[in-house]
């Protein structure tokens, strides 16, 4: 019998054992590859630490710094020995930040101990003193557990690069073996899918929207450039994960930051497609991040004033109604009219860019002065109203305003001229002054004009209509509001 008849080819069940056992081998030998490169790469890390504990440690034996410089260079050479020895987390001298494992040698976590022996040492000298003799014996003593560590960790470091280039060039050579072995069966199929694949993706990319492929779980299984282009993401950073964790729904509109900073705004629409596993859940998403910020920045031009950023008329009279209704007998809403002194000298001086420069400076001062549940808006040219919910008394109004008076205690710096500047402001409160905007308005309105005609740099606070007491005289204002 020939030998052609005599060889019996093998049976697929063999032939799929023997290629599971090329693999799983070629898989051991791959994983000791990386397991040998992770080692190298945490050993570089750990010396090149070391290197600089050693440059530090020296710098402070030979010329010990004063202040605020010694102190940090002590609390990151002491965190970096504990990390060397013991495993954690420390910031190189390069800003960054690297997490370390302990030691695995004996001898390396004995050298670390004995660095860290002299470091204690150092500690208790300048605890009990300044930097001596002593203390900087301690830190010269350091140099040799140190450089005996860094020589053992190089040695180390050598080993396992040496370690992994043959687990690699072994590697290879397994796994060009196995190619040879089951490559020939599996081309026409792995050729035929990647066609497919290549196919679909090359669809999906000349599509200008983004698209995602959701699996039955509703997590991403692919997308196409629009998308990562679109959500500021790579495929491999998109993939697994819900839409819902990178995009919210307000308003009708999907929102989201990109990992640059950059806000996103989309639109989705669902649909499915048929594939040999079955329909496959699609979303395209559509940009409007432009029309999105759009309608933000004009609602926010809507109610703003666009020189100082701060609510204007409008936003006002809103934030008015909402305060009046929350007033009770225990808390009250207080009001401040604000006009500011010789501002118009300043403009015709100065110019009026000189002029809105300063009215930005006195907006952030006079926002710094507030408290967190009060509001300022702009309501003309020079003057400001100031909304003090929850007010306990006249009296803790009074200081409130005593507050927005003293930010002109000190000149602005506009351009390098010194500007001084002074206020005059009008108090009054809700209930006993009005009970609407327009009442509450008017008696601040005529405090402030009262604190004018006394000389201005002034508050006054409306007397108590309820008491019987003098009313304040009407502002000119006033008058024409009335």
């Amino acid at each position: 019998m020939s030998s052609h008849s005599a060889a019996q080819p093998l049976s697929p069940r063999l032939f799929w054992i023997i290629a599971a056992g090329f693999v799983l081998f070629e898989s051991g030998l791959l994983g000791l590859a990386y397991q040998y490169t992770r080692d190298q790469h945490r050993l570089t890390e750990q010396l090149a630490l070391v290197h600089q504990g050693s440059a530090v440690a020296w710098q402070m034996a030979s010329s010990p710094p004063a202040g605020a410089t010694v102190e940090s260079r002590q609390l990151w050479l002491g965190a970096t020995l504990h990390a060397l020895r013991d495993g954690g987390t420390v910031l190189s001298l390069e800003n960054t930040l690297t997490q370390l494992t302990p030691l695995d040698s004996p001898t390396a976590r004995l050298a670390a101990s004995r660095a860290l022996g002299h470091w204690d040492k150092f500690v208790d000298f300048n605890l009990r003193t300044s930097v001596t003799t002593q203390a900087r014996d301690e830190l010269a003593a350091m140099s040799a557990p140190l450089h005996e560590l860094s020589n053992i960790l190089s040695l180390e470091r050598n080993q396992a690069a040496w370690s992994a280039t043959m687990m690699g060039l072994i590697a290879l050579a397994a796994g060009i073996l196995t190619f040879i072995t089951v490559g020939s069966l599996l081309l026409h199929q792995t050729l035929r899918f990647a066609r497919s694949g290549q196919m679909l993706r090359s669809m999906m990319n000349q599509i200008g929207a983004g698209v995602c492929i959701l699996s039955s779980g509703g997590r991403i299984a692919d997308v196409n450039r629009a998308a990562c282009r679109m959500l500021g993401r790579p495929r491999k950073m998109l993939r697994g994960k819900r839409l819902e964790e990178v995009l919210t729904l307000n308003d009708g509109v999907w929102t989201g930051d990109r990992p640059d900073g950059l806000p996103i705004a989309v639109e989705r629409i669902p649909g499915t497609i048929d594939s040999h596993k079955g329909p496959l859940n699609i979303v395209t998403l559509l940009d409007v991040t432009a029309r999105h910020l759009t309608t933000e920045c004009l609602q926010h031009l809507a109610h703003h004033d666009p020189l100082t950023g701060l609510p204007n008329r409008a936003y006002l009279e809103k934030r008015f109604r909402d305060e009046l209704t929350d007033i009770n007998n225990d808390m009250l809403l207080g009001v401040a009219v604000l006009d500011l002194d010789g501002f118009k000298p300043v403009n015709d001086s100065y110019g009026h860019a000189i002029g809105d420069s300063l009215l930005v400076q006195i907006a952030q001062r006079l926002s710094s002065a507030l408290r967190i549940s009060d509001m300022i808006a702009r309501t003309g040219g020079d003057e400001f109203v100031v909304l003090f919910p929850d007010v306990g008394s006249r009296e803790s109004l009074t200081l409130l305003g005593e507050r927005l008076l003293s930010v002109f205690n000190d000149p602005f710096q506009v351009s390098g001229l010194s500007i001084p500047m002074g206020c005059s402001i009008g108090l009054s409160i809700a209930p006993d002054d009005g009970s609407d905007q327009d009442s509450l308005l008017r008696a601040a309105d005529a405090a402030m004009y009262q604190a004018k005609h006394a000389g201005k740099r002034r508050v006054r606070l409306t007397a108590v209509k309820a008491t019987g007491g003098d009313t304040l005289p009407a502002s000119p204002r006033s008058k024409a509001i009335g």
